[in-house]
């Protein structure tokens, strides 16, 4: 089973990097967030994580912080789904820049990085998930929010 974000998550993910509340486009971020979805009986997390770290970057639905949200929601939606996520946090701001430049595909880069562990059958926790991945990556986090 794979467990997905809500908007609502992805809103308080944005908030929780940027330390404000944003304006955005709804429609935007519902496209952007759905993006971790596949059609059918879809098992392929690094797709579909590839595919919501190249869509989020893209349709940049929110005032500010888009960059970091993605990169935050894109390793906290691996970790929910049973990866480790290998990424140095001295090249974590590289690694995101180069999706949002179209440098590398999300999925090639989501490959990269994430390697499948031992299912868990526990309901993950996302607001622990996501304060884990904003304390470990706090210096990429300013990088990407800066751009």
């Amino acid at each position: 089973m794979i467990h997905y974000l809500t908007v609502q998550d992805v809103l308080w993910i944005n908030q929780e990097v940027t330390k404000e509340v944003n304006d955005f486009k709804y429609a935007q971020l519902e496209e952007a967030t759905y993006a971790q979805y596949a059609y059918g009986k879809s098992k392929d997390v690094l797709t579909q994580a590839g595919q919501f770290l190249e869509r989020f970057m893209r349709l940049q639905p929110f005032a500010s912080g888009n960059r970091a949200t993605a990169f935050v929601a894109t390793l906290t939606f691996l970790l929910m789904n049973d990866h480790d996520v290998v990424l140095d946090p001295e090249h974590a701001a590289p690694w995101a820049l180069d999706v949002a430049e179209h440098r590398v595909s999300g999925r090639d880069a989501v490959a990269q990085v994430a390697s499948p562990r031992a299912p868990t059958h526990i309901k993950p926790v996302v607001r622990t998930i996501v304060h884990d991945v904003i304390e470990k990556y706090a210096e990429t986090i300013a990088a990407l929010s800066e751009g």
